[in-house]
């Protein structure tokens, strides 16, 4: 077994995730076409193999603890992050991912060939557009706005009862006293915050796991 194979095992059993060997290769293979197009196109800020295992896959594969088998919706997925690695993990889980920039889904129609991920559907457009049908059983996303205007946007889309997962870095900040009115109006309920750490760069992580009443 190779080394990065190794340092993927090593990662993810610090959250007690166990997958396949061939599933892990799969991964590896998304990271490696993720880092060969960037070197074009600069689809990420990240250039090597070792810093990507953590920060685009582990990172990523950490919301498998927390993921339903349900339809789900990724809100501002850049080159597929967190969409294909939890679309290679979960190939039974539908996944759609929404994203504004033409490259970056572009790179993700080819690794759906490349990897015939069936079970991913890119789609390359603004929030705002999506069809507001409160479709979506669950939803992720990125701390990427103020969380009383993400609220909105995601408001609309999510199913009653379902679970918007925002992801948060170290250094993202979520004033809640700012969104309380938001919360209340749209009727969402922060049921909890999962705090953890990266495995080996320690960078510190939250995700806030929010419900629809």
């Amino acid at each position: 077994m190779e080394k990065r194979t190794e340092h993927l095992i090593s990662g993810l059993g610090n959250f007690g995730i166990k997958l396949s060997e061939s599933i892990l290769l799969r991964e590896l293979e998304f990271l490696d076409e993720l880092l060969r197009w960037s070197d074009r196109i600069n689809l990420t800020a990240i250039k090597n193999q070792q810093e990507g295992i953590e920060k685009h896959l582990i990172d990523s594969l950490v919301l498998l603890l927390f993921l339903r088998d349900e339809l789900l919706l990724d809100l501002g997925t850049g080159a597929g992050i967190p969409s294909i690695p939890l679309a290679i993990a979960r190939p039974e889980l539908a996944i759609v991912s929404v994203e504004s920039v033409g490259k970056k889904v572009n790179f993700q129609k080819h690794v759906r060939r490349k990897l015939s991920l069936n079970n991913l559907t890119p789609l390359n457009c603004r929030v705002e557009s999506l069809v507001k049908e409160n479709s979506y059983p669950q939803i992720t996303a990125r701390a990427f706005a103020p969380l009383d205007k993400i609220l909105a946007l995601v408001h609309p889309l999510l199913t009653p009862g379902g679970r918007l997962l925002l992801l948060r870095g170290s250094k993202d900040e979520v004033n809640l006293n700012k969104s309380t009115e938001a919360l209340s109006r749209f009727d969402f309920i922060i049921c909890k915050k999962h705090s953890y750490q990266l495995p080996f760069c320690k960078a510190n992580r939250q995700i806030l796991e929010i419900s629809r009443s």
